[in-house]
């Protein structure tokens, strides 16, 4: 499993594995936009 990507044009969620091709199953538009985590990552600077 590669992750949940967001299409650049129709603006849906895809979820692509390592097979697949970069390419919206919806409108074959090829500009995917990979989601970030909903979770804050917090992180101690020193």
């Amino acid at each position: 499993m590669m992750g949940l990507y967001r299409c650049g044009q129709c603006d849906k969620e895809v979820e692509l594995t390592m097979s697949d091709p970069i390419r919206c199953p919806f409108c074959g538009f090829k500009i995917l936009f990979k989601t970030r985590q909903k979770v804050v990552k917090r992180v101690k600077a020193r």
